[in-house]
């Protein structure tokens, strides 16, 4: 639920399918096909205990996980000699904390675009990323049907529920009288 706070409204909970969208339009669009999850976390400024892994994971019509390791090895080299680096990475202040870092990423790091797959895969078309942003949309409306549904469901419990008692109430009245 969004919050006013110094006439600026913060938003406590992340907003999974906007997330989606915006995971979506980058892999998409990004000058590289090879996105990691830190990538995400940062450039959508989501809170460290947000879990983008399995977001992502979550939705294989969207996003390939990893890469063969051949490509993981050339991509690392690359980064190592200073091409192909994401923002996130350039961000890190000292060259041994980076090249560790890079070093360190494995294949469970990574993601692409289901229509990037292949090594310097060019963006997407618009059509591409259309396509993605209308399924997310559709994603969101049955979210947001199946939670209406079930409260619902629990409101006409809770009214059968009140029936009973009251039924039950009279009738142990009358049973006293």
């Amino acid at each position: 639920m969004p919050k006013q706070r110094q006439n600026r409204t913060i938003i406590e909970e992340p907003d999974v399918f906007g997330i989606l969208s915006a995971t979506w339009v980058l892999s998409c669009n990004d000058e590289s096909e090879i996105m990691t999850y830190e990538g995400i976390r940062q450039r959508l400024n989501l809170p460290k205990d947000f879990d983008v892994k399995v977001l992502i994971q979550s939705r294989g019509e969207l996003f390939r996980r990893g890469l063969p390791s051949y490509r993981m090895e050339e991509w690392k080299k690359e980064m190592l000699a200073k091409r192909r680096r994401p923002s996130w990475i350039l961000d890190i202040e000292y060259p041994e904390a980076r090249r560790h870092t890079i070093e360190c990423l494995t294949s469970d790091d990574v993601f692409r675009s289901q229509f990037r797959a292949e090594k310097y895969a060019p963006r997407s078309p618009v059509e591409i990323i259309d396509w993605g942003l209308q399924h997310v949309d559709r994603l969101r409306k049955a979210s947001f049907e199946s939670r209406k549904l079930s409260a619902m469901s629990r409101q006409i419990c809770l009214v059968f529920g009140v029936g009973i008692l009251n039924i039950v109430v009279t009738v142990t009245i009358a049973l006293l009288k």
